[in-house]
């Protein structure tokens, strides 16, 4: 899994569980973003989803809901309000975390099986380190894929850092994600794309929400090794904007 993940693959997951009102019920889902962490942990991101009942109707007020599933590890959740409302449930101000590992509480409906799949069919035709120096290709080679209608994604390589505690040492990693738009700036001589929306963690081991150190929102990616994120402070519900450097490897498919 961790091989196929740095290759760019796309996560999907499923899990079994009893639920009150339904019976045996099976939930599957696209993972939308994707982390490999020192090289030996993986798993997958929910950054799309609306809390609902098993799919028999949405119950709550209108909200996030994000995942974090590891393989290997059990799932953690934070739901975010976008209603201008505190969460009913809220841990802080406005959100609630629950860090539990999803099954330790009474309360919990408990998973019986887990699958996963991987869709490794994306090609690397781009990579650079974060002052934007090619060790692949160029950045008209993204140019000439979307001009054959190809979908891009990336892969961010120590995205998540910024979000460690000062005096602490921050675990390497590798974030994917697909992109929505795309720009080849010809005069400029660049590229750049608007990621999918995600969410940003501090990376550790098992991946956990550590209090309210995450923050929603999009990136801007860009071939010179800029990297732009507009996210959600979930304590303050401000948005933040800021620019970093990293090295991006860039995906086609």
């Amino acid at each position: 899994m961790v091989d196929a993940v740095r290759r760019g693959a796309d996560l999907r997951r499923s899990s079994s569980f009893a639920e009150r009102e339904a019976g045996l019920v099976e939930e599957t889902g696209t993972l939308q973003t994707s982390w490999v962490i020192d090289d030996e942990h993986v798993g997958g991101l929910q950054t799309l989803r609306h809390p609902l009942d098993c799919g028999l109707g949405i119950r709550t007020q209108p909200s996030m809901s994000l995942w974090i599933f590891s393989v290997g590890a059990r799932q953690r959740s934070a739901f975010v309000p976008i209603d201008g409302k505190p969460m009913d449930n809220a841990t802080g101000q406005w959100v609630s975390v629950d860090n539990r590992p999803y099954g330790e509480s009474a309360d919990h409906l408990v998973p019986t099986r887990y699958r996963w799949w991987a869709r490794d069919d994306w090609e690397e035709v781009c990579a650079h380190d974060e002052k934007g120096e090619a060790s692949l290709a160029s950045w008209e080679a993204l140019k000439n894929a979307v001009d054959d209608g190809c979908r891009v994604k990336v892969g961010i390589r120590d995205l998540w850092s910024y979000l460690t505690p000062e005096g602490e040492d921050a675990s390497t990693h590798e974030v994917f994600m697909e992109c929505t738009s795309e720009f080849s700036h010809l005069d400029q001589g660049f590229f750049g794309a608007l990621t999918q929306p995600t969410f940003l963690l501090r990376p550790c081991v098992p991946l956990r929400f550590t209090g309210e150190s995450f923050a929603y929102g999009w990136l801007v990616v860009r071939t010179d090794g800029q990297v732009q994120r507009q996210v959600l402070n979930p304590t303050s519900m401000q948005w933040e904007r800021a620019w970093s450097r990293h090295a991006v490897r860039w995906f086609v498919r």
